[in-house]
């Protein structure tokens, strides 16, 4: 049952918050940042009128932008607050007053503002920002970063023994007279060929065991249940290119460059340019391609009442679908060319190109080796950036049905170089009006930096794409209030 807000009664102990200096950023923060929206917003998460009253949203929303803001868990930002008057004064609690238990931030954080529009945290907080006049630059410049999950990557035959061990832990533990009803898990030899296959027929029959016997099962059951489905369904599985983790099945191996990878998550920004306030975001599993989110990152940003004149991002946005977009939006694009986003030739379904690495990888996961250009130099709409495959991986891929040929002596992918299609573009990147801008572009690096040296981003706080999804947003809705305090002191006038 959810209650309006109540101002804390006067306290005696209250002059002790004279001690907070009169320019602590929590005390800027306050005056500048609303928070009383959060009420509104995830009011239809709780019962009307039946329940025990439940503690003030906005004191625990608060609370979760402290524990963002200085990168704490949720048991030390509850301890540290206890006895830290400025953390207090920002919550509007009196000092001797007493606070949640940590677990009320782990069920608003996932059933109360996870159940909302998380996004809309950070409508919310551009919202602010035109209101007071902040934004004023039609500039937007795009790009990703990274976040590590929160557990380590497995091989096939692990993830699927571990699926199969929680989900059978979880059924016992609620449900004690249907363990004997369960199959039981198959004794396997080391080094035993077929280890994988046997435990992924076994995951698949307690699954399905599972929904038999439990055909309303809810909670940390549902939850297990879920996962094992997932991983049973994931074609890439064996060939260790999909699920990698049995707790976090969400998170995926990514590329940061032609040597190294990560594993985890990637957080897709739009940023407005001159002001640095985060307009739009898009997590996704780590292996997704950047360039896809273009469209999404630019409808969030102009729906959020932000003018784009101007979009800045690197070659992996270049796709011809995204410079189409942006010219029938009269939006100017900033954005080199790479001839594989030229897409002129015919398209192999399933092969992404990854800028970063500078490689294709194809369906079941494995990328180019090496890459050539072919075709006549002086006609340029015929030449082919022509990417090679080790074709001794090919012979026993699981997807080869359609993409090699048996007995084949190489597996390519080609890209026809179509150049006279992209003349304007091109010309346009040879002026010093692109390279001015591009010289502007890397701004969103420090923006990167800041989410995840001070914020927290690095790794995960906790497991799969819904909870990674808050964090995100949370973290992103934190970065601009920091900003706006920066943007309104140097409106101020030098004293």
């Amino acid at each position: 049952m959810l209650y309006s807000s109540k101002q804390a009664q006067a306290s005696f102990h209250a002059e002790l918050y004279n001690l907070i200096p009169q320019n602590h950023i929590l005390r800027q923060i306050n005056e500048v940042v609303s928070f009383s929206f959060i009420h509104e917003m995830v009011q239809a998460s709780y019962c009307v009128y039946y329940g025990r009253p439940a503690t003030e949203p906005e004191l625990l929303f608060r609370l979760l932008f402290l524990q963002t803001m200085y990168d704490l868990s949720d048991e030390r930002v509850i301890s540290d607050t206890q006895v830290n008057l400025a953390y207090k004064w920002f919550l509007g609690l009196n000092p001797e007053d007493t606070l949640p238990d940590p677990s009320q931030l782990s069920r608003f954080r996932n059933h109360r503002l996870g159940a909302s529009r998380v996004e809309d945290l950070l409508k919310e907080i551009v919202k602010q920002c035109i209101d007071k006049g902040l934004i004023k630059s039609k500039s937007v410049i795009l790009d990703s970063t990274h976040t590590l999950a929160s557990t380590q990557k497995q091989k096939p035959l692990q993830v699927l023994q571990q699926a199969a061990k929680r989900l059978f832990r979880a059924v016992s533990k609620k449900h004690p007279k249907l363990e004997k009803k369960l199959p039981k898990a198959p004794k396997l030899e080391k080094d035993q060929p077929d280890a994988e296959k046997i435990m992924l027929r076994y995951l698949a029959e307690l699954g399905e065991t599972v929904e038999t016997l439990l055909p309303d099962h809810e909670g940390a059951i549902s939850e297990k249940v879920s996962i094992a489905k997932q991983i049973v369904e994931d074609e890439r599985l064996l060939a260790n290119k999909g699920v990698m983790s049995a707790i976090d099945p969400d998170a995926r191996f990514g590329w940061k460059s032609n040597t190294k990878s990560f594993y985890g998550f990637k957080e897709h920004l739009a940023m407005v340019e001159g002001e640095e306030i985060i307009t739009a975001l898009e997590v996704t599993g780590g292996n997704e391609d950047d360039g896809k989110q273009l469209s999404k990152l630019l409808r969030h940003t102009l729906d959020s009442g932000v003018e784009v004149d101007i979009l800045k991002a690197d070659t992996a946005y270049s796709g011809k679908d995204n410079l189409a977009e942006l010219k029938s939006k009269d939006i100017l694009a900033v954005i080199p060319l790479n001839p594989i986003v030229h897409h002129g030739g015919p398209k192999q379904e399933g092969f992404e190109y990854n800028k970063d690495a500078d490689f294709v990888i194809c369906p079941a996961g494995e990328h180019s080796v090496r890459k050539a250009i072919q075709g006549s130099k002086t006609s340029g709409h015929s030449r082919s950036l022509v990417f090679f495959f080790d074709v001794e991986k090919c012979k026993t891929c699981p997807f080869q049905e359609g993409c090699y040929k048996p007995g084949a002596k190489s597996k390519t992918f080609s890209v026809r170089l179509l150049a006279d299609q992209y003349k304007e573009h091109i010309e346009f990147e040879a002026t010093d009006e692109f390279k001015a801008h591009m010289k502007l572009r890397p701004t969103i690096e420090h923006k990167n930096a800041e989410l995840k040296r001070y914020l927290g981003l690095t790794r995960a706080k906790y497991r799969g794409l819904f909870r990674m999804r808050i964090q995100a947003f949370l973290t992103a809705f934190t970065a601009n209030a920091k900003r706006m305090i920066k943007l309104i002191n140097k409106m101020q006038p030098a004293s």
